[in-house]
């Protein structure tokens, strides 16, 4: 049984999750789509111990969105503007019906 987050699951939702992740075929879709995702470091596994650590101690931007400093790299941010990826401790968590996964984020200035 996995602990809740407002009412969310606090469990990789795995699918979401890999479009952060390299090499995995919902990423290599996204990149085929013209999107430029942020990257993650690691795996679901990895995902699933930040989230188990960290979720519900972020910040709350919306009901589902919670913005959190991991106190580590936990992967690269894509700036839009910019087109650069920046390595990053922050990220956001999605939580979702489903499950949750978490977004590298811009840094902190």
């Amino acid at each position: 049984m996995y602990r809740e987050v407002h009412g969310f699951p606090v469990k990789v939702q795995s699918g979401a999750q890999e479009k952060h992740i390299p090499d995995t075929p919902n990423y290599k879709q996204e990149l085929a789509n013209g999107k430029n995702k942020s990257i993650f470091y690691g795996d679901n596994k990895i995902a699933q111990e930040l989230l188990d650590k960290f979720a519900g101690k972020g910040t709350t931007v919306t009901k589902n969105k919670e913005r959190v400093d991991f106190g580590k790299p936990i992967g690269k941010y894509y700036d839009t503007v910019t087109g650069q990826y920046i390595e990053t401790n922050r990220g956001m968590i999605h939580y979702g019906k489903d499950g949750a996964h978490i977004v590298p984020a811009k840094p902190s200035e």
